[in-house]
């Protein structure tokens, strides 16, 4: 079938090729470009065919493909003018097995039933493959082939994705191993380097002793023994884990294939008694939800009104502390306003006493004790000036004796 495909396609093109050199001097540029660019497209979607057809025949009977080299070389040498003999190509292709070709339909069907009808269709094909009125393959099968042909990649597609995300697990799980051990080792080498290599080093007999390297060696495999023994529980866990789960899902494979009609029966009937459940909860959630919003916009009034019964308060209290510490400072000005008017109370009796027994003198009397107090102002100046007069004097006297004395 591919060889008639071939030879009809490359039969069919060499005519288009002669017309198109015969029509192209009659064309302009751009219907040429045209003209090229359908043939390559051409070209394009009968080279995704035959790469169909090629892979459909080989995963379905590789004993097919004989012969399809040489129908190609033929292709080729009738397509570059030289002369070839048809008859010796069929002698050929039939001792190759091209009998077995068959009908794109039929090559959809088991091998058996192909190599069955192999020398049936030989006579059939060595009289009309070179002349290219072969089988052809319809729309139809040729859509029929495109689809398997997908099913079939998009299923090594999947399998190709699912091996390669377990690989990459894989490796991801390997990389990761690899880099705690490169930590762990780095980790003890600088552990030794410093402890035994620089800290250990014994200055007088210019050596590492022995005993700080086999201490140290012994608290290495200590704690590489308590580690060990972390990675065995650790172990020991996820085996544990793993048994569990593989129990829980060979019981649920169990359960599936012990499932009867009734136990989805009942399953839909529990799950009709659950949606409508959940459809009452759902209207009483809406209806809460109402509630809530009435009640939060009440709420929200009653806030608002107490923020502003609040503020008020404030003022209130405010306003309160204000008249307080004024009422204070007034109780301390009454205090001392208070002393102040008992003082002048006090002074006020005295004056009044005073006033009461006062009595205004005689003129005369007035008089004549003013002129004794006068009489008695100059008996003391007068006085005055003698004790001056008299202790100049004594100082004098005092200067002369010292001069006698001296």
């Amino acid at each position: 079938m591919l060889q008639t495909h071939h030879r009809s396609s490359i039969s069919q093109h060499s005519r288009s090729v002669s017309h198109f050199m015969n029509e192209a001097d009659e064309l302009s540029d751009s219907e040429l470009v045209r003209q090229v660019n359908d043939v390559k497209q051409q070209i394009r979607v009968l080279a995704l065919e035959n790469e169909i057809l090629e892979k459909t025949i080989m995963r379905l009977d590789p004993t097919l493909m004989h012969g399809i080299q040489q129908a190609m070389e033929f292709a080729a040498r009738m397509q570059s003018g030289s002369s070839l003999n048809v008859n010796s190509f069929v002698k050929s292709t039939s001792k190759l097995g091209m009998e077995s070709v068959t009908s794109p339909s039929r090559m959809l069907t088991s091998p058996s039933k192909v190599s069955a009808r192999r020398v049936e269709s030989s006579g059939k094909f060595s009289g009309t493959v070179i002349f290219g009125s072969g089988p052809k393959v319809n729309v139809l099968e040729r859509s029929e082939l495109v689809t398997i042909e997908m099913e079939f990649l998009i299923n090594n597609l999947e399998k190709a994705r699912s091996k390669a995300s377990k690989q990459h697990a894989l490796l991801k799980a390997q990389l990761e191993e690899i880099g705690l051990r490169e930590v762990d080792i780095k980790k003890s080498s600088d552990l030794f380097e410093q402890e035994v290599i620089i800290e250990g080093w014994d200055k007088i007999a210019q050596r590492i002793p022995a005993e700080i390297w086999i201490r140290f060696m012994t608290e290495w495999v200590k704690m590489i023994d308590g580690q060990i023994g972390k990675l065995r529980l650790r172990t020991s866990t996820l085996n544990t884990q793993y048994s569990k789960f593989k129990g829980q899902i060979r019981v649920k494979a169990e359960l599936s294939e012990s499932l009867r009609p009734v136990d989805f029966d009942k399953l839909k009937i529990e799950n009709n008694e659950c949606a409508e459940i959940i459809d009452m909860k759902i209207q009483q959630l809406a209806e809460l939800k109402k509630m809530t919003g009435d009640a939060n916009l009440n709420l929200t009034i009653h806030k608002k009104l107490m923020m502003e019964q609040n503020g008020y308060l404030t003022n209130v209290l405010k306003t309160i502390k204000l008249k307080h510490k004024q009422t204070k400072e007034l109780d301390k000005e009454k205090d001392v306003i208070q002393v102040q008017a008992d003082s002048l109370a006090q002074r006020l009796d005295d004056v009044r006493k005073v006033r009461l027994a006062y009595e205004v003198p005689d003129v005369m009397d007035y008089v004549n004790i003013k002129s004794e107090i006068t009489d008695l102002k100059n008996s003391i100046k007068v006085l005055e000036n003698r004790v001056h007069i008299q202790q100049i004097a004594l100082t004098s006297l005092n200067k002369k004796l010292n001069l006698m004395m001296n």
